[in-house]
């Protein structure tokens, strides 16, 4: 898969936002430990501003509402895939879990 990273005339970042949602969730999906024998879906936004400042947010939609991920090793696998792709350290990584 490619995506799309251009800078532009102020050098900030422009990325493809789609293709990078789709690239963290399926991370999540692949390479988390924890049991996702309990999660229904798994949504992924980004924003990303001319700063080159990342922001994801994670909603997560469980079966059971009383078990809980770990939401660090979410965050470090997250984290990595980003730098490895883009080579900028996200500013904020949130998880949120749906009802």
């Amino acid at each position: 898969m490619y995506i799309s990273i251009e800078r532009n005339n102020r050098g900030a970042l422009e990325i493809e936002v789609n293709a990078l949602n789709k690239l963290i969730q399926n991370t999540i999906l692949m390479r988390s430990a924890t049991g996702l024998n309990n999660v229904n879906n798994i949504e992924v936004l980004t924003d990303l501003y001319h700063d080159n400042l990342l922001y994801v947010l994670i909603k997560i939609d469980l079966k059971n509402k009383t078990e809980m991920l770990e939401e660090n090793q979410i965050n470090k696998i997250v984290e990595e895939i980003i730098v490895k792709t883009l080579s900028i350290k996200p500013k904020n990584i949130a998880i949120a879990y749906k009802r």
